[in-house]
């Protein structure tokens, strides 16, 4: 029995992938979104347990997915990925919080599989 399912949005492949194998070693089912219509196809059905979401998107934004979700009722825990700056990564946190969203933590890129363990290990 898998202990979670992490939904990844992350544009670069190579970052997804190193998510999705890591979330894997750890128990965890996981996909893989490279686009921002391939995530929300998949939120919903899926039900997912937590999402890590980049902030820099093509044609758009991580902070405006985050609206959507919180618009969809999404009880998953948000984990924050980027290569942003500190006060980035701290100011999409706050706004995961203030959208009522359930925000597990950020993960700076480069980021390691210690770090992305603890936040889905995070009840």
């Amino acid at each position: 029995m898998a202990r979670g399912r992490l939904l990844i949005l992350d544009d670069d492949a190579t970052v997804g992938q190193i998510l999705l194998l890591g979330a894997q070693a750890s128990g965890f089912e996981a996909r893989l979104c490279l686009d921002v219509a391939a995530f929300f196809a998949a939120l919903t059905p899926w039900a997912p347990t937590h999402l890590a979401i980049d902030l820099t998107l093509p044609g758009g934004s991580g902070v405006e997915v985050l609206r959507q979700v919180a618009t969809l009722g999404c009880r998953a825990r948000v984990i924050i990925c980027s290569g942003a700056g500190a006060a980035d990564l701290d100011a999409a946190l706050a706004e995961v919080r203030a959208l009522g969203l359930d925000g597990a933590g950020v993960l700076a890129k480069p980021f390691t599989l210690a770090q992305l363990r603890t936040l889905i290990a995070t009840p």
